[in-house]
């Protein structure tokens, strides 16, 4: 390159940087004072708008939850500040608005962000403030959906959930996220949230200092959400809530499941809390309130309540002593009052003992000697193989489930404790006692496998939504974990062996012959507190055993899982076995259940 060239190039950066800095000199210097004053004068604002959810819906179209227009009054701090006296002193004197005091702070201690200053205006109000605009300068009316949950919906709040604004966490997370983005934070809200939340609009727009709008620079429209169809039954769910509150039973759980699909039929945690009043915004004495209950309403016991199964486990020792030849289905072992390993005994519930028995027996009189036996000679290891194998202690569905259930073996114990395991930890294991626990979900796992031929399925929440897209519905089909490869005879052994639990002479479930539908089952009895003497009355409830029935009907082509956990119920025969029957007639005088006997 010659010389002149390289010049000419010199000279012409030189004339370009002269004439950026007069531009710059001219913009700051000479016009400062003027685009100051614009700047001033004219602030942008991104308004956004919330789009309305999408509705949920049971599996036969009843309406769970909608959203209605909800009008509330917001401002920007720096607006109002220096007139906030004059402003406070009109919204009480037209609109009857006083306003909080920690509103006001916000409002005086603030600047760029945005301020609610009331929620949930009247139309009274709404018409009062459009006819006085020119007294309210600074303040912008916008409409905010409020959440509406139907009838049928106040019976399952902990499956429904609730919606809220994002916190600091989730907006880090999700860029797509602003903060007055409405989205699902617990439940069913939270789950599908994907799906109910739609996009939301916003708009640009230049305001002057007195909070006028000015101009609207651009603007894009809220897309609303998509409807969505559970795989709940509203009645069912109606059906089992009265019938656990009639038992006048205090805490626990209820879930009914189809064991073909694995849809959720029902879910309960109980007692409840009011959904809509949590929505919408509680005081600080309800909230305190909820928060003391000793029965915990506001903890969903069905997904994440940890609780020893007790004798319900024995269905899943049973099958897996079944297939590993440890038994044949008609053996019979010698089943007396208590069992002894050195100087420790372990005592049968029933002091009468069982006597010669074989498995079919065993399991309609819940015969903990014959477990003892048979748990020793699966052993520990074999024991958790066939638990996990029907996903005792695994997310199934990590959206549904949040909670893993503990299923322990010796390098667990190792792990965990510091200790070997000792064959006394196998006999307590064989009964479902020890370091055991699940979930009162799990234990529709126990039976699920058992009832559709070995197959371990995902559970289901969502039969189907409707794409807002391609405006269609899509159904949610079933999904196959894993087939467990146990000979379908066992099965009918085991199945055999919870039809003798309700039908038989010494069934522990008797009270269950008397429904309108044939069924099996098997009762749980999980100790709390060690007992120093047998038959040792407990008065505090927090120290009473835990109560369990897991059910499946129709007997011959089962239709329903039915799990119910009473927590401290003190026995399934005597808590548990009483709440399914109740559910049973309900489901049965309701249409629902129309199999006869």
């Amino acid at each position: 390159m010659n010389t002149d060239r390289i010049k000419k190039i010199i000279y012409l950066f030189i004339i370009v940087f002269i004439i950026l800095e007069a531009r710059i000199f001219y913009l700051q210097v000479i016009k400062g004072n003027y685009y100051r004053k614009i700047s001033e004068k004219n602030h942008i604002r991104i308004m956004i708008t919330n789009p309305p959810r999408g509705k949920i819906y049971d599996r036969n179209g009843i309406l769970l939850a909608y959203d209605e227009p909800l009008f509330q009054i917001y401002t920007y701090p720096y607006l109002i500040k220096k007139r906030f006296e004059s402003i406070k002193k009109d919204l009480e004197r037209i609109l009857q608005i006083d306003i909080p005091e920690k509103v006001e702070k916000k409002i005086k201690n603030g600047y760029a962000n945005k301020v609610i200053i009331q929620k949930k205006l009247t139309q009274i109000q709404v018409k009062k403030f459009i006819d006085n605009w020119q007294f309210f300068e600074g303040i912008f009316l916008e409409v905010q959906p409020r959440r509406v949950y139907t009838e049928y919906a106040r019976y399952m709040p902990h499956l429904l959930g609730y919606v809220g604004f994002p916190s600091e966490k989730e907006l880090k997370e999700n860029p797509d996220l602003t903060a007055d983005t409405l989205i699902g934070k617990s439940g069913v809200e939270k789950i599908f949230d994907k799906y109910l939340r739609g996009d939301y609009g916003a708009k640009a727009v230049m305001v002057d200092a007195k909070g006028r709008i000015v101009k609207t620079l651009w603007e894009k429209q809220p897309k609303r959400g998509s409807d969505i169809y559970l795989t709940v039954d509203a009645r069912v769910q109606k059906i089992i809530y009265d019938a656990f509150k009639e038992s006048g039973q205090k805490s626990g759980a209820v879930i009914i499941v189809d064991p073909k699909t694995y849809d959720i039929i029902s879910l309960l945690s109980f007692p409840i809390y009011d959904i809509q009043k949590f929505s919408d915004g509680l005081s600080k004495k309800e909230w305190k309130n909820l928060l003391k209950n000793k029965y915990k309403p506001l903890f969903n016991k069905a997904l994440h309540g940890i609780y020893p199964p007790g004798s319900i486990f024995k269905i899943t020792v049973a099958l897996a002593a079944l297939q590993e030849g440890v038994i044949a289905p008609y053996q019979k072992i010698y089943s007396g009052p208590q069992f002894q390993i050195g100087k420790w005994v372990y005592r049968n519930w029933d002091p009468k003992g069982c006597g010669k028995i074989d498995v079919i027996q065993a399991l309609e009189m819940s015969c903990d000697t014959y477990f003892y036996q048979v748990g020793l000679d699966l052993g520990s290891e074999k024991i958790s193989f066939y638990a996990k194998l029907f996903g005792l202690g695994e997310k199934l569905n990590s959206e549904i489930e949040q909670k893993k259930g503990r299923i322990p073996d010796p390098q667990w114990k190792i792990a965990k404790i510091g200790e070997p395991w000792y064959l006394g930890d196998t006999v307590n294991y064989s009964i479902g006692q020890g370091f055991l626990a699940i979930t009162p979900f799990d234990s529709t796992k126990i039976l699920v496998p058992v009832l559709n031929g070995g197959y371990v399925l995902k559970p289901k929440l969502l039969k189907a939504y409707f794409d807002m897209e391609k405006r269609r519905f899509v159904k949610v089909e079933t999904q196959q974990i894993r087939k467990i490869y146990i000979k379908r005879f066992f099965y009918n052994v085991i199945k055999k062996g919870l039809y003798q639990v309700v039908y038989g002479e010494r069934g522990t479930a008797k009270l269950l012959s008397l429904a309108p539908v044939k069924n099996g089952g098997k009762t749980g009895t999980a100790q709390v507190f060690r007992h120093k003497k047998r038959k040792e009355k407990i008065e505090k409830w927090y120290l009473q055993n835990h109560a369990w029935f897991v059910d499946f009907v129709p007997y011959k082509k089962p239709r329903y899982v039915i799990s119910v956990f009473v927590e401290h119920g003190i026995g399934g025969s005597k808590t548990a076995v009483p709440i399914t029957k109740s559910i049973l007639e309900k489901m049965y005088s309701e249409g629902i259940l129309n199999e006869s006997r």
